[in-house]
């Protein structure tokens, strides 16, 4: 009993009734409020985790996004070229088609001149035989008119000469 006695004591029994108060403090610290505190940081964690992988899956999804873009903007460079090179091809063609096309009435309109040169020529040519023609007849006409001399002869000529080239 004297041990029951001295824990009664205030001395000695503040002490041990202060150990005993705070064990039970403790587990009802430990079983009431460390448990909702550890549950709500382990759920930040969780919160925390998913954030950063979350995080990672955008910035995996991000360069996946920005290969295709870059094989895409490849792709366009390439077929704007190959358009550029197809127009260029069809400008020459064009080019080719309207220089021969060009060429080929210049030499239709040259033969056509020549051939209008030859006919004209061909009528001048004819006139001119007309006209020595009948000079000629003249001539003859007036030769069998009169009876020439040899300075009549030459007068006649020379008359004829003079009339074609007056033609």
């Amino acid at each position: 009993m004297e041990e029951v006695l001295k824990i009664i004591n205030p001395a000695t029994s503040t002490l041990f009734w202060s150990i005993i108060v705070f064990v039970i403090l403790l587990v009802v610290i430990l079983k009431f409020v460390l448990k909702p505190v550890n549950k709500m940081l382990s759920q930040r964690q969780n919160e925390i985790q998913e954030a950063v992988n979350s995080a990672e899956r955008q910035k995996d999804e991000a360069k996946k996004y920005l290969e295709e873009q870059k094989v895409l903007l490849e792709q366009a460079r390439k077929e704007a070229k190959a358009i550029i090179e197809e127009s260029k091809e069809q400008a020459k063609k064009a080019k080719e088609e309207i220089e021969e096309k060009a060429n080929e009435k210049s030499r239709q309109i040259l033969e056509a001149a020549f051939e209008e040169i030859k006919a004209e020529r061909e009528k001048s040519v004819i006139a001119v035989k007309n006209q020595i023609v009948d000079i000629a007849l003249d001539a003859a006409e007036k030769l069998i008119n009169k009876t020439l001399t040899e300075e009549d002869h030459k007068k006649l000529i020379e008359e004829s000469l003079k009339e074609v080239v007056n033609i």
